[in-house]
Protein backbone atom coordinates (compact mmCIF):
# COMPACT_ATOMS: atom_id res chain seq x y z
CA UNK A 1 0.00 0.00 0.00
CA UNK A 2 1.27 3.48 -0.78
CA UNK A 3 1.34 6.39 1.63
CA UNK A 4 -1.30 8.21 -0.43
CA UNK A 5 -3.62 5.20 -0.40
CA UNK A 6 -3.18 4.77 3.36
CA UNK A 7 -3.99 8.42 4.03
CA UNK A 8 -7.09 8.27 1.80
CA UNK A 9 -8.25 5.12 3.62
CA UNK A 10 -7.65 6.72 7.03
CA UNK A 11 -9.57 9.84 5.98
CA UNK A 12 -12.43 7.74 4.62
CA UNK A 13 -12.85 6.05 8.03
CA UNK A 14 -13.42 9.56 9.43
CA UNK A 15 -15.60 10.59 6.43
CA UNK A 16 -13.15 13.40 5.68
CA UNK A 17 -12.59 14.74 2.17
CA UNK A 18 -9.03 16.04 1.61
CA UNK A 19 -7.70 16.67 -1.87
CA UNK A 20 -4.84 14.74 -3.44
CA UNK A 21 -3.07 18.05 -4.05
CA UNK A 22 -3.17 18.98 -0.38
CA UNK A 23 -2.03 15.50 0.66
CA UNK A 24 0.89 15.75 -1.76
CA UNK A 25 1.83 19.25 -0.57
CA UNK A 26 1.80 18.28 3.11
CA UNK A 27 3.76 15.09 2.44
CA UNK A 28 6.35 17.12 0.50
CA UNK A 29 6.92 19.21 3.64
CA UNK A 30 7.86 15.93 5.35
CA UNK A 31 9.99 14.82 2.39
CA UNK A 32 7.60 11.99 1.51
CA UNK A 33 5.71 11.17 -1.68
CA UNK A 34 2.15 9.82 -1.94
CA UNK A 35 3.52 7.08 -4.21
CA UNK A 36 6.06 5.84 -1.63
CA UNK A 37 5.31 2.36 -0.33
CA UNK A 38 4.61 2.10 3.40
CA UNK A 39 7.30 0.22 5.27
CA UNK A 40 7.91 -0.57 8.92
CA UNK A 41 9.82 2.70 9.24
CA UNK A 42 7.03 4.85 7.77
CA UNK A 43 5.57 7.11 10.44
CA UNK A 44 2.74 9.41 9.39
CA UNK A 45 1.96 10.83 12.84
CA UNK A 46 3.59 14.15 11.92
CA UNK A 47 1.48 14.34 8.75
CA UNK A 48 -1.77 13.92 10.67
CA UNK A 49 -0.58 16.35 13.37
CA UNK A 50 -0.09 18.97 10.65
CA UNK A 51 -3.32 18.45 8.67
CA UNK A 52 -5.92 17.88 11.39
CA UNK A 53 -6.08 21.58 12.37
CA UNK A 54 -6.89 22.36 8.70
CA UNK A 55 -9.59 19.70 8.67
CA UNK A 56 -11.10 20.92 11.94
CA UNK A 57 -11.42 24.41 10.43
CA UNK A 58 -13.58 23.02 7.60
CA UNK A 59 -17.35 22.65 8.06
CA UNK A 60 -18.19 19.36 9.75
CA UNK A 61 -21.32 18.90 7.68
CA UNK A 62 -21.96 19.76 4.03
CA UNK A 63 -25.18 19.03 2.17
CA UNK A 64 -26.06 19.80 -1.42
CA UNK A 65 -28.66 18.36 -3.74
CA UNK A 66 -29.43 15.32 -1.61
CA UNK A 67 -25.73 14.52 -1.03
CA UNK A 68 -24.25 15.16 2.39
CA UNK A 69 -20.90 14.65 4.11
CA UNK A 70 -20.51 14.71 7.88
CA UNK A 71 -17.53 13.90 10.05
CA UNK A 72 -17.04 13.62 13.78
CA UNK A 73 -15.02 16.65 14.91
CA UNK A 74 -14.84 15.39 18.50
CA UNK A 75 -13.16 12.15 17.39
CA UNK A 76 -10.63 14.07 15.30
CA UNK A 77 -9.89 16.40 18.23
CA UNK A 78 -9.25 13.40 20.49
CA UNK A 79 -6.99 11.80 17.88
CA UNK A 80 -5.11 15.09 17.47
CA UNK A 81 -4.63 15.44 21.24
CA UNK A 82 -3.29 11.88 21.37
CA UNK A 83 -0.86 12.64 18.53
CA UNK A 84 0.32 15.84 20.22
CA UNK A 85 1.10 13.94 23.44
CA UNK A 86 2.77 11.11 21.52
CA UNK A 87 4.96 13.51 19.52
CA UNK A 88 5.69 15.79 22.49
CA UNK A 89 4.16 18.69 20.57
CA UNK A 90 1.73 21.33 21.82
CA UNK A 91 -1.97 20.57 21.51
CA UNK A 92 -2.87 23.66 19.48
CA UNK A 93 -6.58 22.79 19.43
CA UNK A 94 -7.01 22.44 23.19
CA UNK A 95 -8.86 25.46 24.52
CA UNK A 96 -7.86 24.92 28.14
CA UNK A 97 -7.37 28.39 29.58
CA UNK A 98 -7.21 27.35 33.24
CA UNK A 99 -3.73 27.53 34.72
CA UNK A 100 -2.85 25.96 38.06
CA UNK A 101 -0.96 28.58 40.10
CA UNK A 102 -1.36 27.00 43.54
CA UNK A 103 2.40 26.49 43.75
CA UNK A 104 2.83 30.28 43.59
CA UNK A 105 0.71 30.94 46.70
Amino acid sequence: MTIGEYIKEKFSTWSVEYSDGMIGAELARLELLPSDVITGETNLDQFFYIVIPDIISMPSSISEGGYSITYDKAALLKFYSMLARKLGMPDLLNENTITDITAKW
